[in-house]
């Protein structure tokens, strides 16, 4: 692990810094910073949009098989209800639920090339069941009944309000009654008195069971109808086939979609890591921090959606059956204990080395002078002779330059010119 971690450092050192003396980089404007920020922006957002295209147009299980058709699937004796929401949809209305699905498209052009590549997606037994449900909402013999059960549910509401009504006004008619009251002073509605409040209360009931017979008539009329039994027995038919196939397609989405996003990023990483090594070596400061910091930003992408594949086919899958594994035994909480005690471990380690790293870069560095006497090269540290030497051997630090006014190569970060003495102005 130790040596891992040093590789990565070294790694770095090598191919993500800069590769010249720090005096001489040119310094960036705000300006120039501002509009860097800008691109970094400009970058990330074109990069998004671009994966959003691309996993829009792989063949999503969920857009197979609609929410629509898988829920028909699982509780087919919804195809029966003539009050099912599915059968309030129309024709001119059938795609509206899948508006959502093409907000990612950044052109009319890109929504509609989406747009065409879901309808074809679309699995032809949920195109059929879809197709079919559709009929069934537009049959006028079926509005019909469904109209019909929703006159007689309304007058049912009016017959349930006015029983309810002398149920609770008895006591009224019987005290009006002893009291002699005249019926033209009565405070009563429906005309209600002793002598009728039983053959309306009579009158109301069999109304209602009537009403009731005919809606539960219609119902059946509406559940047997041909088209109706037609789909249901459809998707009886299906129902196993479906839903197999469906968790099929769901288990390999996740992998199609990453393979995707990871050939998508794959050629944009390489080319900008190529172009920031290019101007590295070409000691073009200003374009090496523009191209490596797109190039860290397209790493963004990559790095996260890599860790999700990692976290989906290796943590993830040892977790739940490590977890499983203690649920059965009926002590899950030291699961959860042992994945506290793996984070804190995992993360303390690297706070740890950085906490190290930190520390020895801070004891590497040292005054010029100090290096000069003991001599080692005033930046990595390894044993030099600046009388000798004009680079370091190790970091291509410069040692000595050219005197000003005699030329004899002299101390760099000295203050005068050991052969003549001037004085050395960097």
């Amino acid at each position: 692990m130790l040596k891992i971690f040093d590789k990565m450092r070294s790694f770095y050192k090598l191919k993500f810094s800069y590769q010249q003396d720090s005096k001489n980089i040119e310094k960036l404007t705000r300006w120039s910073v501002l509009l860097i920020i800008i691109l970094d922006i400009f970058v990330y957002s074109s990069i998004q949009m671009g994966i959003n295209f691309q996993t829009s147009t792989i063949n999503n299980p969920n857009t197979k098989f609609t929410y629509q058709c898988r829920n028909l699937v699982k509780n087919s004796s919804n195809i029966k209800d003539y009050n099912w929401h599915g059968y309030r949809a129309t024709n001119n209305s059938s795609y509206r639920n899948t508006d959502h699905i093409y907000r990612n498209g950044t052109t009319v052009a890109s929504k509609n090339v989406i747009r065409d590549i879901r309808q074809k997606e679309l699995d032809s037994r949920c195109a059929h069941i879809k197709e079919q449900s559709t009929l069934i909402a537009n049959t006028q013999e079926l509005k019909n009944i469904k109209t019909s059960i929703k006159s007689l549910g309304k007058q049912n509401s009016k017959h349930l309000k006015s029983l309810k009504y002398i149920q609770n006004n008895y006591n009224t008619v019987l005290f009006e009654k002893i009291a002699n009251q005249d019926e033209s002073k009565s405070i009563l509605e429906m005309n209600l008195e002793s002598k009728n409040i039983k053959v309306k209360y009579d009158n109301l009931q069999n109304k209602i069971a009537h009403t009731r017979k005919s809606i539960e008539s219609l119902k059946k009329q509406f559940s047997t109808h041909k088209l109706v039994v037609n789909l249901y027995e459809y998707i009886k038919t299906n129902k196993t086939k479906i839903q197999s196939d469906y968790k099929k397609e769901n288990s390999r989405y996740f992998l199609k979609k990453a393979g995707i996003i990871v050939l998508f990023l794959l050629p944009i990483v390489l080319l900008f890591y190529w172009q920031m090594n290019v101007q590295n070596t070409k000691r073009h400061y200003t374009k090496y921090i523009i191209f490596k910091n797109i190039f860290t930003i397209s790493m963004i992408f990559l790095i996260i959606n890599t860790i999700r594949i990692i976290y989906n086919f290796i943590p993830h899958t040892f977790i739940e059956k490590v977890l499983m594994f203690f649920y059965n035994i009926q002590i899950p909480f030291i699961a959860y204990y042992l994945l506290l005690t793996l984070g804190i471990v995992v993360f303390s380690f690297i706070i740890l080395k950085l906490q190290n790293f930190n520390k020895n870069k801070k004891k590497t560095t040292i005054t010029f002078i100090e290096s000069y006497r003991f001599s080692k090269c005033d930046k990595c540290g390894v044993k030099v002779d600046y009388l000798q030497m004009n680079y370091c051997p190790n970091c291509s630090n410069t040692l000595k330059i050219p005197c000003p006014k005699c030329g004899v190569p002299t101390i760099k970060n000295l203050d005068h010119c050991f052969n003549c003495s001037e004085k050395i102005d960097e």
